[in-house]
């Protein structure tokens, strides 16, 4: 396998070179047609790379060389002088003459010449040998040595020797090359390397993967999933060619650890050097840098100078000095032309220069930008395989707690793996929305990952409307099937906000479903009437179905279900996905209003469909199968539902692994089904396992997590082991006050469980407490009619009557008959 120099491509052969070089090629190409020129023009056209470190500028140079010294070797007169990358030992013009001079006539002692003869003797070289091709790289650090009598003496040469053609670069444009007054100003033509867009980076990637005969890699960058994992770590990485090398060099690894010791080395290789520049630059300038490098996002000089407290003229200045020296870069955004042109957003132009900084701060805690490269990268699956080590542990920490990566993954179409908050679901819908008004700087105030996928997602047609539509959804999840009071309306506004700026199908779809999740179910059947597409309409009559069940609306559910079915039946016909997901539905239905048979009937025709169309192993087979072992469940048929739910077990273990999200969920169905059939200790073991994977897997606070725990709590109560329960019970009501809220069903449920169990424990005052709470909130939420209110009622007049309130729990069952009838 051929070795790839990390930092210096100078050391590497031209063929392999050629092979990595990408991108890049109209700037060779009109390098190479100035060198061809050399000594046929009255001019020659002295140029300028101007790039950040790693920027390509040594590739370039490098390949300039290889390619004129073809030129040479094939009878052209051509000779070539190649300066020290590192140019410490050119202190002086004469310096400068004599190593131009050694790199053409090697063997000769030129240190007792003066610049005359040194002048004297390289025009003599050019009239006998040919024009000279000088490549200087950091040309700035040559000219500042030079001072101003040494660089006016090298322009005179290069204006009146048309032998000559010097192309160097330079990170920056410093003085010697912007001041009006210098002898250099204006005199190059200046070619700036532009950052690599990821679609670039990815060409990169690819080139590396099959230098390093990596065929797999090479074939798996090619795919569309890894262009939107490139756009997640663009952020990390940049737009600088050497960094990508860098991150590219370390997917060859097979082994996560092994990834994770190369990417420690490569950071450790490189972060003495950003120490070591950030030490040259004065105070103001180093607080700047490491703002930029905290921040999660670009900033304005406004921003900057109100974080460091400084005064905004002297922070405007210092920007732009650390601009033109490389440090920061003006946000490159498919939103630039909207953007305030008095109001620049800067980042890092390196942003591993982060590394001067993490490097000091993680105190033996994993290095950030590892985990941010392992979460950004990875499925949490590959990193679960890897749980031992810190770095996969800590990304997987990360992922569960991390609103912002969770949300980038969906925008990228990564998948789902815990669900955003709200709040950042409505920051970033608010965001995007202005975006039509002509107003950016919120999306610009969104972390730059977030935003980089956005950017992806909209694409350079800037269509946000599909992002719209998948924040609208993923609120929709997390707000369930019942209104949660100001919550429900603000997203029920964003999507009539939606549907009026869009005017599709899509949008009107959305709308259909936040009326029917806020209860307008009337605005919601005649927002029906305008959707013509069959699909749309029998996805909205879903909809709308089951939020009429969460309502409690039973009959109306089970007539609009089954009018779905039959114009799913006949317009899609009898196998296609719709038809079995609206006979599911219409199966739930009749669950809910006791029509067990026919449910299990429709559940059991649906696990046949399933298995002849899609086969026993599809993920859709299983939920069906687990669908129709809950209604067996159901009827009492509970051996039935064992046998299908330990099939099940098996099937998600084999299919998914035993670590993966559905398999924890199966392995919970399981243990219900045995607590329901006496086998409590089995259910236990089960549910105690379940427990310690949701915590170690999703975290403590996931959703899961809190229902395992619950259910756990359960089965200790079956067994009479009340205290551990009620310490389960308190704990989850606890987490979910806090995560979900103090009104979210799911809190309610809780609270009368623990309501219950404080009850059979004989703990009846605070029973009592928390079933009067519940009651009140559930009025609230869901009206006095609800099913579970009026179950909330009936358990409160049990209590009653247990303490001999005999009076009070007579009036609230009367009001529950009341209520019933």
């Amino acid at each position: 396998m051929t070795s790839i120099s990390r930092f210096t491509p100078s050391t590497m052969p031209s063929e392999l070179l050629e092979r990595l070089f990408v991108v890049r090629q109209p700037v060779l190409e009109a390098l190479m047609e100035r060198v061809d020129e050399l000594g046929t023009t009255p001019s020659p056209h002295h140029t300028l790379l101007v790039g950040p470190r790693g920027a390509g500028k040594t590739h370039l140079i490098s390949l300039v060389y290889h390619r004129s010294r073809a030129l040479a070797e094939a009878d052209r007169n051509l000779q070539l002088a190649w300066l020290p990358e590192d140019p410490w030992t050119i202190v002086s013009y004469r310096h400068l003459l004599a190593a131009i001079l050694e790199d053409i006539e090697p063997g000769e002692d030129l240190r007792a010449l003066g610049h005359d003869e040194l002048e004297t003797r390289l025009r003599m070289s050019i009239q006998q040998r040919g024009p000279v091709v000088v490549l200087a790289e950091n040309l700035d650090q040559i000219l500042a040595n030079l001072e101003e009598i040494g660089q006016q003496r090298l322009r005179h040469v290069l204006q009146t020797d048309r032998g000559v053609l010097l192309i160097g670069s330079t990170t920056r444009l410093d003085r010697n090359l912007s001041d009006e007054t210098s002898p250099f100003f204006g005199f190059f033509d200046t070619i700036r390397l532009t950052p690599f867009t990821p679609e670039q980076a990815r060409d990169m990637l690819v080139a590396l993967a099959r230098v390093s005969e990596d065929e797999v890699l090479a074939e798996r960058l090619t795919e569309e999933t890894s262009l939107a994992r490139i756009h997640t770590v663009t952020h990390l990485a940049g737009g600088q060619p050497r960094l990508w090398a860098l991150l590219g060099s370390a997917l060859t690894i097979d082994q996560l650890h092994e990834l994770v010791d190369l990417l420690l080395s490569r950071f450790d290789d490189l972060t003495p050097y950003y120490q070591e520049q950030l030490a040259r630059l004065s105070p103001q300038q180093r607080l700047i840098v490491a703002e930029l490098a905290a921040a999660d996002r670009p900033l304005p000089v406004k921003d900057v100078a109100e974080r460091i407290q400084g005064d905004q003229r002297s922070v405007a200045k210092a920007v732009n000095d650390l601009t033109d020296r490389g440090w920061l870069a003006p946000t490159s955004t498919i939103f630039a032309d909207l953007l305030d042109r008095r109001r620049t957003y800067y980042e890092l132009a390196e942003p591993l220069a982060r590394l001067a900084f993490q490097i000091k701060e993680s105190r033996g805690e994993p290095l950030r930008l590892v985990v941010e490269f392992l979460k950004s990268w990875f499925e949490p699956d590959e990193l679960l395989k890897s749980q031992g080590d810190q770095y996969c542990q800590a990304a997987l920490i990360a992922l569960e707690h991390d609103d912002v990566a969770g949300l980038t993954r969906r925008l990228t179409s990564l998948g789902d793996w815990r669900v955003p908050s709200l709040r950042l679901l409505g920051q970033v819908e608010d965001a995007v929305a202005a975006v039509s008004t002509g107003d950016v700087d919120p999306v610009m105030a969104l972390p730059s990952a977030l935003r980089q996928a956005i950017e992806h997602r909209a694409g350079p047609a800037r269509d946000l409307v599909p992002i719209r539509l998948t924040l609208l959804d993923c609120a929709l999840k997390e707000v369930g099937e019942v209104p949660r009071d100001t919550i429900s309306r603000e997203w029920l506004a964003r999507a009539e906000r939606l549907d009026e700026e869009a005017g599709t199908p899509a949008s009107r779809l959305m709308l259909v479903r936040w009326l029917a999740a806020s209860w307008c179910l009337d605005d919601a059947q005649a927002a029906l009437t305008t959707i013509s597409s069959p699909e749309d309409r029998s996805s909205a009559m879903n909809v709308i179905a089951r939020a009429m069940l969460a309502a409690g609306r039973l009959n109306e559910a089970i007539d609009l279900y089954e009018q779905t079915l039959t114009d799913t039946q006949r317009i899609l016909g009898p196998n296609h996905p719709d038809t079995l997901t609206t006979r599911s539905n219409l199966a739930y239905a009749y669950q809910d209003v006791g029509r067990l048979d026919e449910a299990t009937d429709l559940l059991e025709q649906n696990l046949t469909d399933h298995q002849r169309i899609l086969g026993p192993s599809h993920p859709d087979t299983l939920v069906a199968r687990s669908n129709l072992a809950y209604a067996y469940h159901d009827i009492g048929r509970l051996d039935e539902a064992t046998d299908l739910y330990e099939q099940n077990l098996t099937d998600h273990q084999r299919i998914l692994g035993p670590s993966h999200p559905d398999t924890l969920t199966t392995r919970n169905n399981l243990a219900t089904a045995y607590r329901s059939t006496g086998r409590l200790n089995e259910a236990i073991d089960l549910y105690e396992q379940n427990l310690t994977d949701h915590q170690r897997i999703l975290g403590a606070d996931h959703p899961n997590t809190l229902t395992t725990r619950n259910n756990l709590a359960t089965a200790y109560q079956d067994v009479g082991r009340f205290q551990e329960a009620i310490d389960l019970y308190e704990q989850t009501l606890t987490d979910r006050e806090r995560i979900l809220g103090p009104n979210h069903p799911d809190t309610l449920t809780t609270r009368a469980n623990l309501a219950y169990t404080y009850r059979t424990a004989g703990r009846l005052d605070e029973a009592i407490d928390l079933y009067e709470q519940t009651l009140t909130d559930t009025q609230h939420l869901l009206g006095p009619n609800h099913p579970r209110t009026l179950a909330t009622r009936h358990n409160l007049a049990t209590a009653y009557q247990d303490v001999g309130r005999f009076q009070e729990a007579a009036r609230l069952e009367e009001g529950d008959l009341d209520q019933a009838g």
